[in-house]
């Protein structure tokens, strides 16, 4: 008789309206989990999701939570992933210790706060996005237990080679793909650009306050595009730079891989996590000292080692990260079904 495919539930409360670093981590591991096992995703209507920076945001979450557990109560899946955090995260804690189902939470969130509570709550398994982010754990809880395992890169669809997309731009073109929030420090890519000759495109959805910047310093050297995640490869493709230089407390930096695998010189906070992410292929640097920025940017803006920089996102291919996310599940089940049996005994 056939073992029983291991059932996955993961709660993404914006999966499918926003193709952010964590949706795109949904999108990608549950589309390539192999035959032996069930993965379901959970999220929110589009026309009911509410925004975050509104101030019903929350409870938005907590209410959706509340209802995907309910739905779930009938028929509990092996594992539960909550992706969203806070109330979520509490919500389903209680939900795997009723129902005997394995907790999965994730470091999605970066090195504060939310992560705090994520490791006092105590899962059946935590996952790091890097050796940085568990030396941190530890520290927190030193009885969590944890997983490191970096989110992957679509290496297939990220590539050097394919279609470019058509920019209003003049050349150079630097290349920012991140949200609104402040410790994306975008403000800081804009004055270092300010001191260049080349242009500025920033994808993703900015706050008033920054645009406002940019057009101010950079006039049309400066552009801000809602981009389709469908169509952000070509993007990639077009620009001559990728830049980001977020805080030290940013989780990942998922657009970071993307460029490389594009073959894009990439230039990034010197900080763990964005060591440990671009190695030896990128450049590590204090964005906040404007005129080295600009200096580094001036600097690479031909640089040709697309191979070089390719090669390091392999790393993270999809094909390598999905067998240790399913080498976890397993395990945990394994564990499961050894206690089940033993109470048995």
């Amino acid at each position: 008789m056939p073992r029983p495919k291991i059932k996955v539930a993961i709660i993404s409360y914006y999966s499918g309206y926003v193709s952010r670093g964590v949706e795109t981590f949904v999108a990608e591991l549950s589309s390539r989990a192999r035959p032996g096992f069930k993965v379901v995703v959970y999220h929110e209507k589009p026309d009911q999701i509410i925004m975050p920076g509104k101030f019903l945001n929350p409870l938005a979450i907590a209410f959706f939570t509340l209802k995907t557990l309910f739905s779930l109560a009938s028929d509990p899946p092996d594992i539960l992933m909550p992706l969203n955090n806070n109330w979520m995260s509490l919500f389903s804690k209680f939900f795997c210790f009723f129902f005997k189902t394995k907790l999965i939470l994730a470091g999605f969130a970066g090195i504060g706060r939310i992560d705090k509570l994520n490791l006092w709550l105590n899962p059946d398994r935590f996952i790091c996005c890097t050796q940085a982010q568990s030396d941190w754990a530890k520290t927190i809880n030193p009885k969590a237990k944890l997983s490191v395992i970096p989110i992957g890169v679509n290496t297939d669809r990220f590539k050097p080679e394919g279609k470019k997309f058509s920019l209003n731009l003049k050349p150079p073109v630097i290349l920012c793909v991140a949200g609104p929030e402040k410790y994306k420090r975008i403000d800081l890519a804009i004055r270092a650009v300010k001191q260049t000759s080349a242009s500025l495109l920033v994808v993703g959805h900015q706050s008033e306050s920054t645009n406002q910047l940019g057009k101010k310093l950079l006039g049309l050297r400066y552009q801000n595009l809602q981009i389709d995640y469908q169509n952000l490869d070509s993007v990639y493709r077009s620009a001559d730079l990728f830049t980001l230089p977020s805080e030290s407390t940013e989780a990942y930096g998922i657009t970071i891989l993307e460029a490389l695998a594009c073959g894009l010189p990439v230039i990034v906070n010197n900080d763990p996590i964005r060591q440990e992410l671009v190695g030896q292929a990128g450049v590590l640097i204090d964005p906040s000292h404007l005129n080295l920025y600009t200096q580094t940017i001036n600097q690479n803006l031909k640089s040709k080692n697309k191979a070089v920089f390719r090669q390091q996102a392999l790393k993270f291919s999809w094909d390598k990260i999905i067998s240790q996310h399913e080498k976890l599940w397993q395990s945990l089940i394994a564990l499961k079904r050894f206690f089940l049996i033993c109470s048995f005994c």
